[in-house]
């Protein structure tokens, strides 16, 4: 974690300025006014002197109230960006008794960061997530704050449920499980981890992006995918696919290349498989054998024909570009977000 800058910056100029305080230093800085006013000239009735040199007077302060209009709004944006966030989170209790750190919270408390958050088996809370958004802590859950910066709102559910609701931009908002991190997109879901680390999430809206050692899932708004811990996000798949899809997808996750069910449980995927599982089908075909790659493929070519100019090998070979291309030709969203999101996080 970098050094903390000193606040007696936002006060007097000294220390070490904040990144974000200097960047917005710089953009409302242009709004700054330089050189004098120009004398404008009198139309309509005349003015009496008295009047004109008030007026004078008037005008030569503007500048100056516009410079402490900046001043404002920057320490009030350094407020929000810098002090508050060290305040903690609101915690407000919404049934039974929370606790923070082993204190019970009766009515309102504040989760720092370090801190931990627990609700018993008649508790729930609800948190806000600084000016992002809000996280309900269902009962029997345990949650600690990570990180509360600018750019950065992190959470750590070691165990139970949560319900998330954001509205800031992609890449605010982080929780840390045993097995994944749960990458908000601007989205609302539910995320789930089980005692022994596994857990699923469920998007309502928008997006989230399930990682873990390089392996990335994309869940979109009705879909839900399951995470273990050592492989990682398995494969998404919507609500209302096939029945067989969530037994068939943990073997082929998690059950390992000699699983003896493997092959029937790509048996039943691909064959349950609609234009709308093409999702489903995006992520498997990067994944497992050669062989099972192939059967994905025309599965997936058969159902979701790829853009021309996609080659079959550049699929099997795991080519970004032709992989890409076909995701974007699916109608669910572009993959280029995702990879300036990547290159810049």
């Amino acid at each position: 974690m970098s050094q903390e800058p000193d606040n007696d910056y936002l006060w007097d100029g000294s220390g070490v300025a904040d990144p974000e305080v200097a960047r917005l230093e710089e953009v409302l800085g242009q709004l700054r006014h330089r050189g004098t006013l120009p004398e404008l000239a009198e139309r309509g009735t005349p003015v009496r002197p008295q009047e004109s040199r008030g007026r004078r007077r008037i005008l030569q302060a503007l500048p100056a109230f516009a410079a402490a209009a900046v001043l404002l709004v920057v320490a009030g944006l350094a407020w929000i960006t810098l002090v508050q966030p060290r305040l903690g989170w609101a915690v407000e209790s919404v049934a039974g008794t929370p606790a923070i750190d082993g204190r019970l919270v009766e009515g309102s408390g504040r989760l720092g960061v370090g801190r931990w958050l627990t609700t018993d088996q008649g508790s729930r809370a609800r948190i806000a997530v600084g000016h992002i958004g809000e996280v309900d802590v269902e009962p029997n859950t345990r949650v600690q704050l990570l990180e509360s910066r600018a750019r950065e709102h992190r959470l750590s559910l070691v165990s139970g449920t949560i319900h998330a609701r954001i509205w800031a931009p992609p890449k605010f908002f982080f929780v840390n499980t045993p097995s994944a991190v749960a990458i908000d997109l601007g989205c609302a879901y539910t995320l789930q981890v089980h005692p022994d680390g596994s857990g699923i999430v469920r998007v309502t809206h928008g997006w989230v992006g399930f990682e873990h050692g390089g392996r990335e899932a994309f869940i979109p708004a009705g879909a839900v995918c399951a995470t273990r811990p050592g492989p990682g996000p398995g494969t998404p798949h919507y609500e209302d696919a096939p029945a067989a899809y969530p037994e068939a997808l943990a073997i082929l996750d998690f059950g390992g290349a000699g699983h003896p069910g493997r092959s029937a449980s790509l048996d039943a995927v691909l064959a349950g498989a609609r234009r709308r599982d093409a999702l489903t089908l995006w992520h498997l075909v990067q994944r497992g054998s050669r062989d099972e790659r192939v059967r994905v493929y025309e599965r997936m070519a058969a159902v979701a024909p790829p853009p021309a100019g996609i080659t079959r090998e550049a699929v099997l070979e795991g080519d970004r570009r032709a992989l890409d291309l076909w995701w974007n030709s699916l109608g669910l969203d572009t993959a280029t977000w995702w990879r300036i999101w990547k290159k810049n996080w």
